[in-house]
């Protein structure tokens, strides 16, 4: 019996090869996408693993006033559990690029260090540089526009011109392109010739153990240096093994390995669908097969190798496109995590897991079907009357009274388990779709709208804090400059139950600080959406506004509760009054200055023209007041964007990868329709009907389903943009983003989907309107 049996399958698929195709595509699609994230996932995460460790990372740094000498630095590294230990020192200069400012971060490393302790690697040139030599971290050479020599503005207004002696990677660092800030390396005697004093104030500790026991032998060191004399700042620890993103990355590629999991499981359920439309046609031949002795379980077998053939050509089709686009992926990733690829080898367990999803998932998927058609009686396979016993008992009725419609919306409903597969199958690939699209419209929006509540165009950071007056006197009489608003921002780390919580800070000082920012009375220039509580009022004293990050930092207090910041040394505690939402913005304490004794460490300006700020500048060198940065707001925006967008322009993308997948199950549905109907489009023709009037009913056919999906899509994809959006919400800025809806996007969905329809039906009802009358009659 095994010979006729797998002969007659033989032949069927032959006969239904266009079929074949299209289910052996879904899969291949879904499983590229299914191979990419994983590659890229795997081999990102191992890669910026083993990169970041190399570096050797502080497990602790200590901001220590006055520097440590060597002396001090013997003492530290003969505690018990300090493995070793390092001081550094990093000063905050700028840079000038073309007509604008950037920040630079000089990292000032001794040149006799031996870099046990967090280390980069040398590109190009020789560590250490010369006196008047400076090297860049490779990140940063776009930023800082390239070029043979920088001129090095410090905070004390000295400027210094430093050739650039070579390149360094320093894994630690996030990208300088989405920080828009300069990362360079020099020496003390290069520090020096900026007119600023050598002193290495960052005492930087390794620690063997979990975080808990680097955390507390930070303390105990902080704690023995206070009692030393020594004034210690601040205490950070960032998470041990994690880069600055790595948190993003992980998260973000999870989610599209969802995604591409539920591409699969859409490619499936095609699979399943067709192979449920041809096992209906074959239900005679099933009965056939039975008399001649198959049992049920040859035939489930026969049929499941069938599946398991699809699933091997799909895989055979994906596995090197899967493992290219994984790593042309890990690519982008690693450029946002700052990292090299070292080493682009997939491991074996991916292909294995490649290979499971690509067999097994439509095995599984196709088994009801299958079991259930194999399951067929003799005498109910021979009794099987096709697709009439399926057809609708009362007439369809549409607006408008139109027949053609009328016929094609009845047709679509005759096999409804069918229809809801279909309809289900395009309404999975455009919720993702529009999904997609609309999480990408609220990041914009979110953005934009945060941005507008900064209502200044650019923020002056001050070498020093000076008194407000002396700083806003001589910009109020810049031309240009509409309105001037000072602030004082300080470093600051929580106090909690008398002892100093260490922060998550990473070596570019942006990453997990907090600081305590004294705004004046009635401030304007700052308009945040207040989630709890209230804003800051004039006549408030000993009180704070938090913003999400800050709320985090002391364990999401409720207005009324009480914090305490330790800042420059001493402990500040103040009353919550309220929390509010910042974008782009760190971890910050809001509260009231004290008129009396105002002092800014920057200044905001509103002003109408970008010439202005040179202007301003100017002023302020004038008066003797160094600056140490400027940060447009529009820099900002686009450090903001710098961190996710390669993120939600993978997720569209995948998301079109859906919908296509989607559009193969509507192409599937349609062409076994035409299969199943084969001798009624005779019995239409002979009664009149032409090829046009055969093509029109399919393709009505095919946009009322695509109608019914895209509909159901743009409903299925808002709670899917809601959740999407809550993730990068929460992973970007501590706060989900709101739901904010694409209009266009959804529009564009709808006619995308109905186009796709009438793609997909197009050739299904090519082939219908070419049978002829006799094509019909002598069909089986």
């Amino acid at each position: 019996m095994s010979r006729p049996r797998y002969t007659k399958v033989w032949r069927d698929l032959r006969r239904a090869g266009g079929r074949i195709v299209l289910m052996t595509t879904a899969v291949a699609v879904s499983l590229i996408a299914v191979g990419a994230m994983l590659t890229a996932r795997t081999v990102a995460t191992r890669e910026a693993a083993a990169e970041y460790a190399a570096t050797r990372p502080a497990s602790a740094t200590l901001d220590v006033a006055g520097g440590v000498g060597r002396a001090l630095l013997d003492q530290v590294r003969a505690r018990p559990g300090i493995a070793d230990a390092a001081a550094r020192q990093t000063v905050t200069a700028r840079v000038r690029v073309g007509d604008a400012w950037r920040k630079m971060l000089l990292f000032v490393v001794d040149a006799d260090d031996p870099l046990r302790i967090a280390r980069f690697d040398v590109e190009r040139g020789a560590w250490p540089p010369p006196a008047d030599g400076i090297m860049l971290e490779r990140s940063a050479l776009a930023v800082l526009g390239g070029g043979d020599a920088v001129n090095v503005t410090a905070s004390n207004g000295r400027t210094g011109r430093f050739a650039v002696t070579g390149v360094v990677h320093d894994a630690a660092l996030a990208p300088a392109s989405q920080e828009r800030t300069g990362y360079g390396y020099l020496t003390p005697a290069g520090l020096a010739r900026l007119g600023l004093t050598p002193e290495p104030d960052r005492l930087k500790l390794v620690v063997a153990g979990d975080q808990s026991t680097v955390d507390a032998r930070a303390r105990e060191t902080a704690e023995w240096l206070t009692a030393g004399g020594h004034t210690v700042h601040g205490v950070s620890a960032p998470p041990i093994g994690r880069h600055p993103h790595q948190s993003q990355v992980d998260s973000v590629t999870l989610l599209f390995l969802g995604f591409a999991a539920a591409a699969l499981l859409l490619a499936a359920v095609v699979v399943a669908t067709t192979l449920g439309g041809m096992l209906a046609q074959q239900t005679r031949q099933i009965g056939v097969l039975k008399t001649l002795g198959a049992t049920t379980a040859q035939i489930l077998g026969t049929y499941l190798l069938l599946v398991l053939a699809v699933g091997a050509a799909a895989l055979a089709m994906a596995a090197a496109p899967s493992v290219l686009a994984g790593v042309a992926l890990t690519g982008l990733l690693s450029d946002m995590l700052n990292l090299d690829i070292a080493d682009t080898s997939v491991p074996g367990w991916v292909f294995a897991a490649l290979a499971a999803a690509g067999l097994g998932t439509p095995l599984l998927v196709a088994l009801v079907p299958l079991t259930r058609a194999a399951r067929t009686t003799v005498r109910a396979a021979l009794d099987h009357r096709g697709v009439a016993s399926g057809t609708a008992k009362r007439p369809i009725r549409v607006p408008g009274g139109n027949r053609l419609l009328a016929l094609a919306v009845g047709n679509a409903l005759r096999r409804r388990g069918r229809l809801v597969l279909t309809v289900a199958l395009l309404t999975a690939g455009g919720a993702l779709f529009t999904g997609g699209l609309n999480t990408a419209n609220a990041w914009e929006t979110w953005v934009h709208d945060g941005m507008a509540r900064r209502a200044y165009d650019a923020e002056i950071v001050l070498a020093r804090s000076s008194p407000a007056d002396r700083v806003t006197g001589p910009l109020r009489g810049v031309a240009g400059v509409t309105s001037v608003e000072p602030l004082d921002a300080r470093p600051a780390v929580p106090v909690g139950g008398g002892r100093v919580e260490v922060a998550r800070t990473y070596p570019d000082g942006g990453h997990g600080a907090l600081s305590l920012v004294a705004l004046p009375a009635g401030s304007r220039m700052t308009d945040f959406e207040v989630l709890r509580g209230r804003a800051l009022r004039e006549g408030d004293r000993g009180v704070t506004v938090l913003n999400q990050g800050a709320a985090t930092r002391f364990g999401d207090p409720a207005p009324g509760e009480r914090v305490t910041l330790r800042v420059e040394g001493k402990d500040v505690t103040l009353q919550v009054v309220g929390v509010v939402a910042e974008v782009g913005g760190p971890a910050a304490a809001y509260t009231p200055a004290d008129a009396a004794a105002a002092v800014a460490s920057a200044v905001r300006l509103v002003y109408g023209d970008p010439g202005t700020l040179g202007r301003a500048e100017q002023a302020l060198a004038a008066a003797g007041i160094p600056v140490q940065t400027v940060i447009p707001t529009e820099e900002l925006r686009t450090a903001v964007d710098g961190h996710v967008l390669i993120l939600i322009r993978t997720l569209v993308v995948l998301a079109g990868l859906m919908a296509l997948v989607g559009a193969l199950g509507l192409a599937s549905a349609m062409g076994i329709a035409v299969t199943e109907r084969t001798r009624e489009f005779g019995v239409m023709q002979t009664i009149g009907a032409t090829a046009r009037t055969v093509r029109l009913t399919l393709i009505l056919e095919g946009l009322a389903i695509g109608l019914a999906g895209s509909l159901l899509a743009l409903i299925a994809g808002v709670p899917l943009a809601a959740y999407v959006g809550d993730l990068l919400g929460v992973l970007s800025f501590g706060l989900p983003l709101p739901l904010d809806l694409s209009l266009t996007g959804m529009a564009g969905w709808t006619a995308l989907g109905l186009a796709a329809a009438a793609a997909a039906t197009s050739v299904a009802a090519r082939r219908a309107s070419r049978l002829t009358v006799k094509d019909t009659l002598t069909y089986e």
